[in-house]
């Protein structure tokens, strides 16, 4: 049996990457109604994600799983957090003349996941947590 963290962390996998496309992923931020409308759908999807895999019904949870998930997908939260602690940047690795840059991209990029993965998890946890 999965533990209730078990179940958030497959639903988060599931919701944000298995059916989430390239697209959709690059779309969510872009400005104006295109980028609203992709980041909506994403988030339609990741929260019915996990919804099912919790087996939630709880409108409140659900709202608050959507609400929470949306800002940080659609001004990318994690690359302000990264910005504000003088971390690794993905947007600021893009621009770098540095001769390794591209191993600064690529590193930034596990980085930068990884932090977008924290903040959702933290998100999610303190939702059934508290809620």
């Amino acid at each position: 049996m999965f533990t209730i963290f078990e179940k958030l962390l497959l639903g988060h996998l599931i919701g944000d990457y298995l059916l989430q496309p390239k697209a959709m992923a690059i779309a969510k931020s872009a400005k104006g109604l295109t980028g609203w409308t992709y980041c909506l759908a994403h988030c339609l999807i990741y929260t019915l994600s996990i919804c099912l895999m919790t087996a939630t019904v709880d409108p409140l949870k659900i709202a608050l799983i959507f609400c929470s998930h949306f800002p940080v997908d659609r001004w990318s939260l994690a690359d302000l957090w990264l910005k504000q602690i003088r971390g690794r940047s993905l947007k600021e690795a893009f621009c770098s003349t540095d001769p390794l840059r591209e191993v600064d991209v690529a590193f930034s990029a596990i980085v930068y996941t990884v932090v977008d993965n924290t903040i959702h998890l933290l998100l999610m946890a303190a939702i059934f947590k508290f809620f």
